[in-house]
């Protein structure tokens, strides 16, 4: 299990949890489709951190991306 912010761009992953006792970054991560079992691609580590879950695209910045770790 790695944090998003370790994994190399381009491959596919798999939410394993996360990591944030902040409700708030809990409820956009669940509203953009990153939960737990859900299959992301991270493409873009700078300026912010780019992923690509189903068809939608989220920028998220370096907290939140630190709080998703992935297998």
């Amino acid at each position: 299990m790695n944090a998003l912010s370790k994994v190399q761009i381009g491959q596919v992953q798999t939410v394993a949890q996360l990591q944030t006792q902040d409700i708030t970054i809990r409820r956009k991560l669940m509203a953009l489709g990153i939960t737990p079992g859900s299959s992301l691609v991270l493409e873009q580590r700078f300026p912010s951190y780019v992923v690509k879950v189903g068809y939608t695209r989220a920028a998220l910045d370096r907290e939140i991306a630190a709080s998703i770790f992935v297998r």
